[in-house]
């Protein structure tokens, strides 16, 4: 029983990493070409700038306010999800930026998402962490996301310089939707007996 118990536990664990990992690839992917991207609809280095800058206060503003509230244990789950949705969404509002001022309203709206459900996620990866093998459990997510962005960063540049910024989107698009799809399957399989 125990060892049921341990490898579902360790699914868990798997499926979370994984979905992260993909997210990750999905934002890391223009990082290094963001500005080459801003300058392809109008703006300049300074516009890349405020953009970068408007991403992370609006999700280091909204992390804050947003988890200050008491939510009710049972709707961790659904804040996650509608969290991943509207990151998506953001993610998926590339494909029809044609302005500064409408990068920066897909800026706020990614951050929005990730605001509402990074912290969701890592209760959830804490609960799926062993004491014996915790620190190389966290050290697994923490080296995981650097590994992760610096595929992308690569892969970012490579996919433009060969397709252009069209397909680079669809790359972004399409790993931002399997992020979410892991999560669901998460969901799924581990959330919907409580």
């Amino acid at each position: 029983m125990k060892t049921i118990i341990k490898s579902k536990a360790s699914l868990a664990y798997n499926l979370l990493i994984f979905a992260y990992s993909v997210s990750t690839f999905s934002e890391g992917i223009i990082v290094p070409i963001y500005a080459v991207f801003v300058q392809k609809i109008g703006g300049d280095i300074l516009d890349a700038g405020l953009a970068m800058g408007i991403f992370l206060i609006t999700q280091g503003l909204f992390t804050i306010i947003f988890h200050r509230l008491n939510w009710n244990p049972r709707s961790r789950t659904p804040i996650m999800i509608t969290g991943w949705i509207i990151w998506l969404t953001g993610i998926g509002l590339y494909f029809i930026i044609s302005n500064i001022w409408m990068l920066f309203l897909t800026q706020i709206l990614t951050a929005l998402g990730n605001a509402i459900a990074d912290p969701v996620f890592d209760e959830e990866l804490a609960d799926h962490t062993t004491r014996a093998q915790s620190e190389s459990q966290w050290a697994t997510f923490e080296g995981g996301k650097d590994l992760m962005s610096g595929l992308a960063a690569i892969l970012g540049g490579l996919i433009v310089s060969a397709f252009g910024f069209y397909f680079l989107i669809w790359a972004m698009v399409t790993t931002a939707t399997l992020s979410l799809l892991i999560i669901l399957f998460y969901v799924y399989q581990f959330k919907r007996q409580k």
